[in-house]
């Protein structure tokens, strides 16, 4: 039915809809954007949440699927309008192109695989007993369309594209593809306050790890670093400072390691007790076992050590009071001296 009828949509978007005749249709060529062009255009859910179906066609050519046709993904739509859609897209289905290394359709599905065994991992819609508390989990989008980590595709850099525009010649070309491969090389990762922004919008929630049972250093392991000498350095700015995926994710297996992080008990975590002083030799070189037991990342005092905690809170404010009153004595004897020098130029050096 919806091959059918296909030809006589797109005469029909051709005639009525002459936009999309040049660069939607490039785009859409099932024309999908003939109704998910308009802005308003959703539903209110049972739960009274907004659900948004606007495509943005502008922002959608900028993005890595931007030659992809919406049912390579959407591949359960078979009519127009279609029925309602109740499963959504799944990141593991195979893709528009054939890989040239295997002659086999591409697909995220090793990817997938990887994730699901991670501590992070959960179906694409959760169900059965832990259903709550797998929707809670982060899905391949919490990360990749994330403003807090993907603030928006910026300009490719001038020198990594001229050199590519010397043998590929056409530069748009170039920009588009730059977007799916070069931006994903190890040069150009996220910024540390990124992946420290993406990593707290979850860990920060004390709520949810409690649900998730995470207590101790787990608990309040994005207040910990934050304030470590690491997420110091992140704030300011200073450098290239270890930041969340630094530990949590093996430099040497980066891009398929960031899927697969694991708990600190599993023999295959980079932050396991045996694998750690290999993560703090990749920046502090010659640091052994020894080093790797300094709890410094993660040291929260107050949770851990109370005792220490106050007597670090009674010094800070015994050494803030001390300084403040000396400022205030330094002031004060300016201003008497200052009173003292007037008063002596008006009444002859003398009280």
């Amino acid at each position: 039915m919806f091959t059918k009828r296909l030809p006589l949509l797109v005469l029909l978007a051709t005639l009525f809809f002459p936009a999309l005749s040049n660069v939607a249709v490039a785009a859409d060529d099932e024309n999908c954007l003939m109704c998910h062009k308009y802005r308003k255009m959703g539903r209110i859910t049972e739960e009274g949440a907004r659900k948004y179906y606007y495509v943005d066609e502008p922002e959608f050519m900028q993005t890595v699927h931007f030659n992809v046709k919406c049912r390579d993904c959407h591949d359960y739509i078979d009519r127009i309008p279609h029925k309602e859609v109740a499963e959504g897209v799944n990141c593991a289905k195979e893709c528009h192109i054939k890989n040239p290394a295997t002659g086999k359709f591409f697909s995220h599905k090793m990817i997938d695989e990887t994730y699901q065994k991670s501590v992070h991992g959960r179906p694409k819609l959760p169900e059965g007993t832990n259903a709550d508390m797998d929707k809670d989990k982060p899905y391949c989008i919490y990360c990749h369309i994330n403003p807090k980590y993907n603030p928006g595709e910026k300009d490719p850099p001038v020198w990594i594209t001229k050199r590519c525009v010397v043998c590929h010649e056409d530069e748009e070309f170039v920009n588009h593809w730059y977007s799916h491969t070069a931006r994903r090389i190890k040069e150009v990762m996220r910024e540390p306050k990124e992946v420290v922004a993406l990593c707290s919008s979850c860990h920060e929630d004390e709520e949810m790890m409690h649900k998730h049972k995470l207590e101790g250093k787990a608990l309040h392991a994005a207040d910990s670093y934050k304030a470590s000498f690491h997420g110091s350095m992140v704030k300011l700015g200073w450098g290239k400072p270890a930041h969340c995926l630094s530990c949590h994710a093996d430099a040497d297996n980066y891009f398929l390691s960031v899927h697969d992080i694991r708990k600190a008990d599993d023999p295959k975590a980079t932050i396991h007790p045996d694998n750690r002083h290999k993560i703090c030799a990749k920046c502090h070189k010659g640091s052994g076992k020894n080093y790797a037991t300094i709890d410094e990342v993660h040291y929260n005092p107050h949770v851990n050590h109370p005792i220490e905690f106050y007597v670090e809170e009674f010094f800070f404010w015994l050494t803030a009071g001390s300084f403040f009153a000396l400022i205030l004595l330094i002031t004060l004897d300016h201003n008497r001296r200052m009173w003292d020098k007037i008063r002596g130029k008006g009444h002859g050096g003398h009280w």
